[in-house]
């Protein structure tokens, strides 16, 4: 508290401009103004949104920051933003569900969004497995994977949210035992597996519980086998439920797939790496040959290995592969359940079959901890590590998704390790960041990076040196500050001079702005427009959503709203002048009869009084003499 009290001076000189809210648009690097402020946690949003958890011209207090203004949280303690974490499109969780804010309107609710959104998932894809399949499930077991370290089973209601597509709808996957059925039938070579518990399909579904079973559909893996009479037969082998013929007589050809790790997700597909285990008959002559056009052949002592790993006498073939599963349903299902419409299945080796160099981003330590991550940009999927040197460096390696002569692979660009600010925080965070679209970003030395998707990384911006974490929507929308300088920056939407702490806009009501004007915000946080009946009466609110007040003219007819924005009817006097507004609120003219008085209103609405009209004499007080 001492060190931010001697900063005071600082941020009363930096009063009239508390952030930079600057447009990013030029290629080149482009050199961001900092403000002095204490930043405990924010998230950045589009169009110039954050949340900012901090101390900003000595007011300690989370703030929704938009349009240029930090608008007051009342509901949430300054702080407890170290808990606030992404969730969906546009939601923060705070507190571990205590509350929810709305990025892009700023509004709070008490409600459990992440939560409630995962047990509403769980609860539709329960009922529409129920619903849909036959033999392949034990309808009344699910596994829950939310704690790999658990080895417990329970019935799903919890499943574990997939990682990666920033602000984007979520996906969850879950592990469904399979029926006794689909065990005694083989169905994916589930009888390997002597633990009956362990026996289960890997399951991927949105929140309406739209699912889909990802240990089916495997694309198109060529499988060539050859008998002892040097016969070959080839077979392309689609999914893990059928018999498929091998070159030998009666030997039959099946496939299965083990979920290694769910790696990530954009917005049409869910990437995992996967073991595919090719099997011949036991006994039979045939042994296999190929893979994909591939020919399997003892490694020199010179080359690399292939990917491959033969076994049980060149009848049992495995490989690592990156799959890349579409959301969408087929149109076809298996025993009642619904699989992907596609899936690739990309070997994890070069063109030639033969082990990649960067393979070690994949390896089994590495894919268990927290420390990679995966992302995918412009088609690419992108593996980065940050456990390097203690969290101040990070490891990249992308991977282009290709096919050569049948032969589906990931073409791995050059590795790429540079440094990286860390937090000065114990959970010694890495200010390494995706935005919306998966890109990469980092910030290190004063300047946020944004890597190509290949093997380097671009200067986007130049910011103050002290800066250790950031927060990324896209190149327009960043947000980055060090917690122990006092120092932060804000960059995107509209540019700013004022210093307005405005409370928000975030509970239902009506709320008066700094210049007087009203708006009112509906429950779902967003302001009212046009008509609005509030207890029978009547507002206007204009397009920009303040209340109006006066004469109003729409379409033609004309009303008067009060000063206090109600609606009037009935008989007005207005600096001595009399109307009349009909029930509706209209503007009446012309000959009016009320309660049998007879009265004339000019195309102005005014009252005429002490004249004639069509021959027809009105009194003082505006009422036809008979």
């Amino acid at each position: 508290m001492f060190k931010r009290a001697n900063k005071i001076t600082s941020l009363l000189i930096a009063a009239a401009s508390v952030m930079s809210l600057v447009p990013a648009y030029a290629a080149d690097v482009k050199k961001i103004d900092s403000d002095d402020g204490t930043v405990y946690n924010a998230v950045a949003y589009k169009d110039g949104k954050f949340f900012v958890d901090g101390e900003i011209n000595d007011d300690e207090e989370a703030y929704y920051v938009s349009d240029g203004k930090f608008n007051k949280l009342e509901d949430i303690d300054s702080g407890d933003g170290d808990d606030a974490a992404l969730f969906g499109e546009k939601y923060l969780d705070v507190s571990d569900g205590d509350y929810t804010i709305d990025l892009d309107k700023g509004s709070i609710t008490d409600d459990d969004t992440k939560g409630d959104t995962a047990e509403d998932a769980a609860d539709n894809l329960r009922r529409k497995i129920k619903d849909d399949t036959d033999d392949r499930y034990d309808e009344d077991f699910a596994k829950s994977i939310i704690d790999e370290n658990e080895s417990d089973t329970e019935d799903l209601t919890k499943i574990n949210i997939i990682p990666g597509a920033k602000y984007k709808t979520p996906w969850y996957y879950t592990q469904y035992k399979a029926a006794d059925r689909a065990i005694n039938d083989n169905v994916n070579g589930l009888n390997e597996i002597t633990d009956q518990n362990k026996r289960v399909f890997n399951v991927y579904t949105d929140t309406k519980g739209n699912y889909i079973d990802a240990d089916y559909n495997l694309g198109k893996v060529k499988v060539t086998t050859t008998s002892s009479g040097a016969s070959t037969k080839t077979e392309t082998i689609e999914n893990t439920n059928d018999e498929y013929d091998a070159s030998g007589k009666d030997d039959a050809l099946t496939a299965s797939v083990s979920q290694d790790k769910v790696l990530t997700q954009d917005e049409n597909y869910i990437y995992r790496l996967a073991t595919v285990k090719v099997n011949v008959t036991t006994g039979a002559a045939a042994t296999i040959s190929e893979i994909n056009g591939v020919e399997l052949n003892p490694t020199n002592a010179n080359d690399k290995p292939q990917i491959f790993t033969v076994e049980n006498d060149g009848k049992t073939v495995s490989f690592r592969a990156i799959q890349k599963i579409s959301k969408a349903q087929n149109s076809d299902d298996v025993d009642g359940a619904n699989y992907a419409k596609t899936v690739t299945t990309y070997a994890l080796s070069d063109e030639d079959g033969k082990n990649l160099d960067g393979k070690d981003l994949f390896s089994d330590d590495n894919i268990d901890n927290d420390y990679t991550k995966f992302t995918v940009a412009n088609g690419k999927l992108i593996a980065y590590n940050t456990k390097i040197n203690d969290y101040k460096e990070v490891t990249v390696r992308s991977y282009d998704l290709k096919t050569k002569g049948g032969y589906y692979y990931a073409d791995e660009e050059n590795e790429s390790k540079e440094d990286c600010e860390v937090s000065s925080q114990d959970d010694k965070t890495s200010a390494v960041q995706t935005d919306i679209d998966g890109n990469l970003w980092r910030l290190d030395g004063g300047y946020i990076y944004k890597f190509d998707n290949t093997d380097d990384w671009d200067k986007v911006y130049k910011v103050d040196g002290s800066f250790d974490e950031l927060s990324v929507y896209d190149k327009d929308n960043i947000v980055a500050w060090s917690e122990d300088d006092d120092v932060y920056s804000l960059i995107g939407g509209k540019s700013s001079d004022d210093n307005n702490t405005n409370p928000p806009t975030t509970t239902a009501g009506w709320v008066q702005a700094a210049d007087g004007t009203w708006t009112y915000n509906k429950e779902d946080g967003t302001k009212a427009t046009g008509w609005l009946n509030l207890n029978g009466v009547w507002y206007y609110l204009n397009t920009d959503g303040v209340m109006a007040t006066g004469w109003l003219n729409l379409n033609g007819v004309w009303y008067y709203l009060n000063p206090s924005g109600a609606m009037a009817t009935s008989w007005l006097n207005l600096n001595g002048t009399w109307y009349y507004l009909n029930s509706s609120g209209a503007m009446a003219t012309g000959w009016l009869n009320d309660n049998g008085t007879w009265y004339y209103l000019n195309s102005s609405g005014a009252m005429l009084s002490n004249t004639t009209v069509d021959g027809y004499v009105l009194g003082s007080n505006g009422a036809w003499i008979r």
